[in-house]
């Protein structure tokens, strides 16, 4: 395994290179302009070390989100300055090492960096398991390339209103009517500019399609928004004083594509789990997504997710509840 380290430090360049690490482990040092170059290689058998302390703080941000591209690099965190405050939220964002000041007081060897490799390895192996339950055919930035009658993966959105009995007991036919269909409009609004398009309906929520690039799922932030705005969005879009309660559940998946109303014989196991995760095991008023989209959530709002158990077969996270 080539380690390569990215400092200026000259320190730390002695420290790294002094290593012992048998012949299957090749250490070089490299300046830290030279990462952005390095960024553009083939990620394989490759292990990069970047030192924060040799880079602007308004970069790591930038340099973190590089290192995730959907080849994913494999690297480790050097933070002699302690500048890092939560530091084990760059696991979140792939890293499979920290190496703190106390680290590097008391010094580093080959085991140390063994470890790295091997944490690397089982997360490289989870990484793996869930892409291939997705067997991903990318269906693109947007819709044009998108034909009834293709599979394609998608972004799958399930949104459900919780307050059925409480809405029907309280408005008449019209006037319910006359909500649920403001309701749809108004998701069928929000999701637009993130390209989702209600694609099966049912009087209280439905389904939403989101075409998927491999590389990100913007709708993730847009299900963030709706949860934390839930009472702006009732008081500002809908003419009832009953607060709004919805849940929604995210799962990324295979379909065959039809247009909407022509959806009743498709056969999906991954929109058989979106329904069954949102109407089956998702607390009302939550925001739930399977394993199979963890690796897409926006950089910045990983801590947002914790674990909410395992259902079918697959580890669920849900959003943090907002304190209104």
């Amino acid at each position: 395994m080539d380690i390569i380290l990215f400092t200026d430090n000259k320190a730390l360049i002695k420290t790294f290179t002094g290593i012992k690490g048998g012949k299957d482990l090749s250490i070089t040092a490299h300046p830290h302009g030279e990462l952005k170059k390095a960024l553009k290689r083939n990620p394989a058998n490759v292990f990069l070390y970047i030192d924060m302390g040799s880079f602007p703080a308004k970069e790591h941000g930038k340099i973190l989100k590089s290192l995730q591209k959907p080849e994913g690099f494999a690297f480790g965190v050097i933070d002699g300055k302690g500048s890092i405050k939560d530091p084990a939220g760059i696991f979140h964002l792939g890293a499979s090492d920290y190496i703190g000041k106390d680290l590097l007081k008391k010094g580093l060897d080959a085991r140390r960096i063994r470890e790295a490799l091997t944490f690397r390895e089982i997360a490289a192996q989870e990484e793996s398991a869930v892409k291939t339950e997705a067997h991903y055919i990318i269906s693109g930035k947007d819709w044009g390339k998108i034909k009834a009658g293709n599979e394609y993966t998608f972004c799958m959105m399930l949104l459900e209103l919780d307050n059925k009995k409480e809405m029907r007991q309280s408005f008449g036919g019209e006037k319910l009517n006359d909500i649920l269909a403001s309701f749809q409009k108004f998701v069928a609004d929000s999701m637009a500019p993130h390209k989702g398009k209600i694609w099966m309906w049912q009087d209280y929520g439905g389904l939403i399609l989101f075409p998927f690039d491999g590389e990100s799922c913007d709708a993730i932030l847009a299900c963030v928004r709706l949860m934390m705005n839930r009472n702006i969005i009732s008081a500002e879009h809908f003419d009832t004083d009953i607060l709004l309660s919805y849940r929604i559940a995210m799962h990324l998946g295979n379909t065959v594509y039809k247009k909407r109303g022509d959806t009743g014989n498709i056969i999906s196991d991954a929109i058989n789990s979106v329904f069954h995760l949102g109407q089956k095991y998702a607390d009302p008023e939550s925001f739930s997504i399977t394993n199979a989209l963890a690796p897409f959530i926006p950089q910045g709002l990983e801590k947002l997710f914790v674990p909410a158990g395992e259902y079918e077969g697959r580890k669920i996270l849900r959003m943090r509840r907002p304190i209104y």
